[in-house]
């Protein structure tokens, strides 16, 4: 199941590249890598989402504008066969901007990012697939 959904993913164009590269689809981010390593995998994914609309967002989060998610990579994603992928799951409401990238203090989200990219609400709405398990 991963495999496929690997294969689906990394046909496409990523929209943006780092320590791992970064595509768009079907409502999802995903982060993947080849060849990669547990170290590569040791850290918190974290996202930042701007909505179009700041009043989509959940009454608390709407002091701070984003939806904010800071999450081990273990619970979006996988390692496998030397290769290692995380999905992350986008909010249902258009979005102005995405942050995405991984942190290396996992006890807090404002740590300095190993990898940071940034992604245009205009990529978003123009990577409609690939679909993910």
């Amino acid at each position: 199941l991963y495999r496929a959904t690997y294969q689906r993913v990394v046909s496409g164009e990523p929209v943006a590249r780092s320590h791992f590269d970064v595509y768009l689809g079907d409502r999802k981010l995903f982060h993947v890598k080849e060849p990669c390593v547990w170290e590569d995998v040791g850290y918190r994914v974290s996202v930042d989402v701007v909505p179009e609309d700041p009043k989509d967002l959940a009454r608390r989060a709407q002091g701070v504008r984003q939806n904010s998610f800071f999450l081990p990579f273990q619970h979006l994603g996988v390692l496998f066969e030397g290769k290692c992928m995380a999905i992350l799951p986008l909010p249902d409401y258009p979005i102005s901007r995405i942050r995405t990238g991984q942190r290396r203090d996992p006890s807090s989200w404002k740590a300095p990012p190993n990898w940071e990219a940034r992604i245009p609400a205009t990529m978003e709405r123009r990577h409609p697939a690939p679909s993910s398990p």
